[in-house]
């Protein structure tokens, strides 16, 4: 945009006289007010944050404690796979196994019925249960598709125990060392005693609610499976924090409440809204200086001083930002350098061939369609490029008015000779699909024009000179 001089002043001279002082305290003020209330009503989120890694460290925790526990399925279908689908030493595996408080029942179940129970003790009512069958049925099912653990639950056993249920599928190999479905191996975690693992208490004592959810699969819902002894509340500002065990959603929810005068912060926020009012307007007229150097700025790093055309990197700026904004439709490029400009610096001057610079610039986009792009390269050298092709007829001729203008050169400037040009076109993308590509068949186009204007000026010179010589 263009920038416009301004008196070198302070800001708070500027401001002050202008009234934007005053316009721009009360607005960054109520700004601020209105900002604090905000803060005020996000505090808990705020609190959140400081106590993000602790809660992450024991949502981990608990999924590593839960996940390692669930692990040992494998162990007990490692067992069945290295006696060949003969149950061996089970007892003494699970025993060893079952060493955590945490693991209340292991289980293999040949063919999907549970004929191992580990401890047998209170958990006899688990032979004979059928993992195939529903509600179990679905997790045996799911389990054997991906050859991984599902879990499933927490749930009410025939026994009476409540539970996180982990079913693994047993496969041995055939004669053919294909993978035939033996069973499943099981295990039982007790609910909730196993959440102990992640002492969620801690989370309480940290003044937070929380609450565990967990989707069914069976009611399409997330349901509720542990909470804080104070009620989570939805209302309030809360973090929802997603738990995957194996092929189990679980969310791990928990909310912050405290009043807002309990935060040192809000009342910091309050006494520092005025004196950020007060920084604020003292910025303003600075911003605005700032923005009108950056203005000037990138004119001089886009734009030829000389010539107020686009310089080469500005050409290369405006083509890249519209490649990046998807606007590659066709374009037609042309190439233009002025001839003898070389003699016209030598003869006049090079205030002259500046002049002869400017003014060729101006004639050119004098003809250029709306929405062109005109730059200087460098030189004498120029480009345009036309980003509709139902324009280049009419180009065409607008180049031919522009060599007719320039032909009469500048004789009130002490300039009478004509100003003449060259001409190369590329398109794209049939010329070119780079604009490096496009620059260099364009500039090959204009010498091969440039030489046709030189053999036919020296042509018109020898006819000149043989009828002379008659």
């Amino acid at each position: 945009m263009a920038c416009a001089r301004r008196p070198s002043k302070t800001p708070f001279d500027a401001v002050r006289k202008s009234g934007t002082f005053l316009a721009v305290f009360v607005t960054s003020l109520c700004c601020c007010l209105v900002a604090v209330f905000f803060l005020v009503q996000r505090q808990a989120q705020v609190e959140f944050s400081r106590l993000e890694n602790i809660i992450l460290a024991q949502r981990d925790d608990l999924k590593g404690d839960i996940s390692g526990l669930l692990f040992k399925t494998r162990a007990l279908a490692a067992l069945v796979v290295h006696s060949d689908g003969h149950v061996a030493d089970f007892d003494d595996v699970a025993r060893y196994l079952a060493h955590t408080r945490s693991t209340d029942v292991l289980a293999l179940a040949p063919a999907g019925v549970i004929s191992h129970v580990y401890p047998l003790k209170g958990h006899e009512a688990l032979l004979g249960m059928n993992l195939l069958d529903f509600p179990y049925g679905e997790a045996s099912a799911a389990s054997h598709d991906h050859n991984g653990i599902s879990v499933f639950g927490p749930l009410q056993l025939p026994d009476g125990t409540t539970a996180l249920v982990g079913i693994l599928p047993v496969f041995l190999k055939d004669d053919a060392h294909q993978g035939q479905f033996w069973g499943t191996a099981f295990i039982a975690l007790s609910f909730p005693q196993l959440l102990d693992v992640a002492n969620l208490g801690l989370i309480e004592k940290q003044g937070l609610s929380y609450d565990i959810l967990s989707f069914d699969r069976h009611k399409d819902a997330w349901r509720p499976i542990a909470a804080s002894a104070r009620p989570f509340d939805e209302d309030a500002p809360h973090l929802n924090m997603p738990l995957q065990i194996f092929d189990a959603n679980w969310q791990l929810r928990i909310s912050y409440n405290q009043p807002w005068h309990g935060f040192f912060e809000n009342w910091f926020y309050i006494f520092s809204a005025t004196l950020l009012s007060l920084l604020l307007a003292s910025l303003a007229q600075k911003n605005r200086d700032l923005a009108e150097a950056h203005c000037r700025l990138e004119e001089m790093v886009y734009n030829d001083t000389l010539t107020g055309a686009f310089n080469r990197r500005g050409l290369f700026h405006t083509m890249a930002a519209r490649a990046a904004e998807g606007q590659d439709k066709k374009f037609i490029l042309y190439y233009l350098d002025l001839d003898r400009f070389k003699d016209i610096n030598d003869t006049y001057g090079h205030n002259a061939g500046d002049r002869v610079l400017q003014h060729f610039a101006a004639v050119i986009q004098s003809v250029a369609p709306q929405g062109s792009v005109f730059a200087r390269m460098g030189g004498d050298e120029f480009i345009l490029v036309l980003f509709s092709t139902d324009t280049d007829v009419q180009m065409t001729a607008g180049l031919d008015r522009a060599a007719a203008t320039l032909a009469r050169g500048l004789p009130h400037e002490g300039l009478p000779e004509s100003i003449l040009f060259s001409v190369g076109r590329a398109g794209y993308p049939e010329n070119g699909q780079t604009l490096d590509e496009l620059l260099s068949r364009a500039d090959k186009a204009m010498y091969l024009d440039k030489e046709r204007r030189r053999r036919h000026t020296r042509q018109v010179a020898r006819q000149g000179c043989a009828a002379g010589c008659r």
